[in-house]
């Protein structure tokens, strides 16, 4: 099995969307939309590593960028979560 380029993979796309349409992206869909990314990003790595591990990949430098891309994309997404979880702390102690 051979290892294809990775694709670019935008985390934070803003605007409209590629198909064109002018409508609006709700939050829940964006974080759906850079969780699928992340899974997608974890799942390149995981295959190219198998590939090396079967003999199959030719340059490690691959591997290591799918793998450092996908730590990446995971560190991120831990950041965000633990913002999210600050700020929904942050109103909880708002007293009315």
């Amino acid at each position: 099995m051979r290892i294809n380029e990775i694709p670019h993979v935008n985390l934070f796309r803003i605007g409209p969307q590629e198909t064109g349409r002018q409508s609006e992206i709700s939050f829940s869909g964006y974080l759906k939309d850079a969780l699928n990314q992340v899974g997608f990003l974890e799942e390149q790595a995981r295959s190219a590593a198998i590939d090396m591990a079967v003999g199959d990949a030719s340059q490690i430098h691959q591997v290591m960028i799918a793998y450092e891309k996908a730590s990446l994309a995971l560190s991120l997404t831990i950041e965000v979560r633990n913002k999210i979880v600050e700020a929904y702390q942050e109103l909880m102690r708002i007293q009315m």
